[in-house]
């Protein structure tokens, strides 16, 4: 029928563009042009539908479950043209899909069988009526409560699939959402541990639609006739199926957020415990060069008048060495004083990097008054910020610059540091941060989250802006803690300590 055609059209139309939407959840496309490529897409995918139910409508009664076999390679070979190649994230998309447009069909049969078992009878009553009224000849009559019982049919079939379609988008919008880390790299157990329940669903799905065929070689509606319970069964028995593919993937994020965060307590520990070491070791360093400093500029200043007493200001050449050995003293002082000789340290150290790199790097940083912020988590909040600014502008073409500032707001203590970068950020919803750029995910990306965490123990957060200056993007970080009052600040350092 035509419009038995029509609609088929519709129907993959909609799978298309659903189907394409929900791998890009996932995977990242290869195209240049997003909607020149949804639109290919979409036509290839219907196109070879419609050839595929055409050409196994004439092979076998059991064409239902033979489409699978063609979808899925079509599925495929969509998301090897278009897409980055991923086998296990493809195969768990495309099992995804197909187990849960395949089962659907027993959510919407039922209701289809519900609405013909009312409409029959009273289309019948039309007819009947229509007859004994005899408003026009039988034949003309016949032949308009005909096409009036077609337009039904094609209405009732249209409502179903348009539910079909609809529980279908919001199967894979909640699968999608849910996957919160999809650019976790995934292992083979992994893949088992999500492809497993949707096979499963579509071996149900083969199992119900192949006692339908063996007890009336086409129908599934004999089932509805022999036991009416199925009405209601099958319905409730595929949405619970599409629940464990959705369970599946929320306990499998769940998992992987549990890994991560384990992997990351254990790098933070080890961290801070680096930190603390090197802390008290640039504490010992910054006393001894200081120490040395101080008796090495009074050595300098007594030769430098011995000198000249006894050369009566002759002996220009040794004053020029003495006045140079001064000026070489003079640059063991840090031109950065923040208030504290760590924080002086961290900021000198990147300065030194910076200039190496030929980043231009300024500091307008100053620990408050009678800080009592643990100097352990302000050290970690620097060093965390400055690495990230630096690697950021270390891939930049052109001008560099790394800009570091704090400021006070009553008992709130601000951090800013801003930088400019290329490319494109892809943000972790969950936490409001945006993901590594680095290769080994599961190594990197831990420094804004550790900067978080420091801030959120002083009741802080973070805060990250991005704006465009001369066609340069800038990334501002801003960390905002709140000074905690003594007691607490010797709980946190009890809790803290190594």
């Amino acid at each position: 029928m035509s419009e038995q055609y029509v609609l088929d059209i519709v129907v993959n139309l909609a799978n298309g563009w659903l189907s394409f939407n929900y791998t890009e959840k996932f995977l990242q496309g290869t195209y240049d042009y997003r909607k020149n490529a949804m639109l290919q897409w979409i036509i290839v995918y219907t196109i070879c539908q419609m050839l595929i139910s055409q050409i196994l409508e004439f092979i076998s009664p059991y064409n239902h479950f033979l489409t699978i076999i063609p979808h899925f390679i079509l599925f495929t070979s969509l998301q090897f043209i278009f897409f980055e190649k991923n086998r296990s994230k493809q195969v768990f998309i495309i099992m995804s899909f197909l187990a849960g447009w395949e089962i659907l069909r027993f959510t919407v049969s039922p209701l289809a069988h519900a609405i013909f078992n009312i409409w029959g009878p009273f289309w019948e009553y039309l007819v009947n009526q229509s007859i004994i009224i005899s408003i026009a000849p039988i034949e003309t009559t016949m032949n308009i409560m005909i096409l009036i019982n077609k337009i039904a049919v094609f209405i009732v079939i249209g409502i179903c699939r348009a539910v079909q379609i609809g529980i279908l988008f919001l199967y894979l919008r909640i699968i999608s959402e849910r996957f919160t880390h999809s650019d976790y790299e995934w292992n083979f157990h992994d893949s088992l541990f999500l492809i497993f329940p949707c096979i499963t669903v579509l071996c149900i799905d083969f199992t119900i639609r192949l006692t339908a065929f063996s007890a009336n070689n086409s129908a599934i509606f004999l089932i509805y006739e022999r036991t009416p319970e199925t009405l209601l069964l099958l319905p409730v028995v595929s949405i619970l199926l599409l629940g464990v593919v959705i369970s599946s993937v929320i306990l499998f994020q769940n998992l992987v957020l549990h890994k991560n965060e384990e992997q990351k307590r254990l790098l933070l520990e080890n961290r801070v415990m680096d930190i603390h070491r090197e802390i008290e070791e640039l504490q010992d360093i910054y006393s001894d060069i200081r120490g040395l400093r101080h008796d090495l500029r009074d050595h300098i200043a007594s030769l430098t008048a011995y000198v000249r007493k006894i050369s009566n200001g002759e002996n220009e050449e040794a004053e020029n060495y003495l006045r140079n050995m001064t000026d070489t003293i003079n640059r063991l002082d840090f031109t950065d004083k923040t208030g504290n000789p760590i924080t002086d340290i961290i900021i000198h150290q990147t300065r030194q990097r910076a200039k190496k790199k030929g980043i231009n790097f300024a500091s307008n940083f100053c620990l408050p008054k009678n800080c009592k912020i643990d100097i352990y988590d302000i050290s970690i909040i620097l060093n965390n910020a400055l690495q990230n600014a630096l690697e950021a502008c270390a891939i930049i073409e052109g001008e560099k610059k790394i800009q570091i500032r704090s400021f006070t707001k009553g008992n709130l203590f601000f951090i800013e540091v801003e930088n400019n970068f290329v490319g494109n950020l892809n943000w972790n919803k969950k936490m409001d941060i945006p993901y590594t750029t680095k290769q080994e995910k599961r190594l990197h990306g831990m420094g804004l989250s550790n900067i978080q965490r420091c801030a959120r123990k002083y009741r802080g957060d973070i805060d990250i802006r991005i704006s465009e200056e001369q066609d340069q993007k800038q990334f501002i970080l801003t960390v905002m803690l709140y000074e905690k009052s003594d007691d607490q600040s010797q709980l946190v350092k009890y809790k803290n300590k190594p």
